[in-house]
């Protein structure tokens, strides 16, 4: 059996001629041959149309392929991943202070501005 070339109208259009075929021996083979050919993703969607009651070995290139569908195509959002992109929105968000502080500074020095921004600021009495 040959697998589709590697972009995703052919991978699209393999699959799709896939969808309604019985042959579990079939697919078996062509998952085994994605994962030999270093597709996880083509593996991962031909893995999809497999039975549900077919339990993989572990370590077999089906277990690979299974857990290859489950990072490309069925993967759900974790607390985790929204935890990093909070951790991410308020980095940038002391970064766009940062160089707005900066900016400041370079405008002030370049207009003869003489003005303390910050912890260097002395507080009036």
């Amino acid at each position: 059996m040959e697998l589709p070339a590697r972009d995703d109208a052919a991978e699209d259009a393999f699959v799709a001629g896939w969808i309604e075929s019985d042959d579990t021996d079939g697919l078996v083979e062509l998952v085994t041959l994605a994962i030999q050919e270093r597709r996880p993703r083509l593996a991962g969607r031909l893995f999809q149309l497999l039975d549900d009651q077919l339990d993989p070995e572990p370590g077999s290139a089906l277990d690979r392929a299974a857990r290859a569908a489950r990072m490309f195509l069925v993967r759900d959002e974790l607390p985790e991943d929204r935890s990093w992109s909070a951790l991410e929105e308020a980095w940038i968000d002391a970064r766009r202070g940062r160089v707005r502080r900066i900016k400041q500074r370079w405008r002030d020095r370049l207009a003869g501005v003489d003005r303390r921004i910050g912890r260097l600021e002395r507080k009036k009495r």
